[in-house]
């Protein structure tokens, strides 16, 4: 079985969590910092075809009212282009996109609960804290 990625992505950093390959766990990765969308997508390639992955999630923020944020219509774009390269390169990669209001807030109090300071980087605990609800809900059935 392949493993599910997930991407907390950001202006600056995409956050990255990895599931095992019995998609039981979901695993804080690394960060990305980004520069070039060519150069993400590169890095996200190679740990794509490292890590065996087979699915990626992405989460896009919705507001208080149920309605997509302009940061979602940006991740989508992202995810799109994101898409293109991968498929320019042979690989066909599921992308499903989830509501991530919430990940950052619970990825620093969980942070705070660990004791790790407000410096420190979050977004990969994000991304994991997507998977892990995302694992939760897709094999209930």
């Amino acid at each position: 079985m392949k493993r599910v990625m997930a991407l907390d992505v950001g202006f600056k950093k995409i956050g990255i969590a990895v599931s095992d390959p019995l998609l039981l766990t979901a695993n804080p990765h690394s960060i990305i910092y980004r520069k070039s969308n060519k150069e993400t997508f590169s890095k996200l390639l190679e740990l794509i075809e490292k890590l065996d992955v087979g699915k990626i999630i992405i989460g896009i923020p919705i507001s208080s009212e149920g309605k997509e944020t302009k940061m979602a219509e940006k991740i989508k774009k992202f995810a799109l282009k994101l898409d293109s390269f991968l498929k320019e390169r042979g690989k066909k990669i599921e992308i499903v996109f989830i509501d991530e209001s919430y990940s950052s807030l619970e990825a620093k109090e969980l942070c705070r609960f660990l004791g790790k300071t407000e410096k420190e980087e979050i977004d990969d605990i994000a991304a994991a804290l997507m998977l892990k609800e995302w694992l939760k809900v897709s094999t209930m059935y």
